[in-house]
């Protein structure tokens, strides 16, 4: 019966070990990740934005350009967001299975302590 127990809670503190890896390192570092290569976009979103009051509205070609960039910027800049909400509904589906197995390990412990007592 105490070796049952001991590898109950050795399974708890594993699963809580998962639980804060998964939660907190993961999903922080790719948000952080994400967070600065949009920051970095953002930034080179407004340097164009600056040049594009330097570049003359006869040159055709920088015009073109001009535009370019800015539309492959805002491609990259909702790619991002998108990649973050993503990134937001994998943490809430990981946060909702984590509290299952909780759940479903307490559930489990129940009957056995059940069973035991039964016999």
């Amino acid at each position: 019966m105490a070796y049952n127990d001991f590898a109950n809670k050795v399974k708890q503190w594993d699963n809580r070990a998962a639980q804060w890896m998964g939660r907190h390192f993961y999903i922080i570092l790719f948000e952080a990740i994400l967070a600065i290569i949009f920051l970095f976009a953002f930034i080179n979103a407004l340097k164009v934005l600056n040049a594009s009051f330097d570049v003359p509205k006869n040159n055709v070609a920088d015009q073109l350009l001009l535009a370019q960039s800015f539309n492959s910027i805002l491609i990259v800049m909702l790619l991002i967001l998108i990649a973050l909400g993503l990134l937001n509904i994998i943490n809430s589906n990981s946060r909702l299975r984590n509290v299952l197995k909780n759940i479903e390990f307490n559930l489990s412990k129940r009957r056995s302590d059940n069973k035991s007592q039964e016999n």
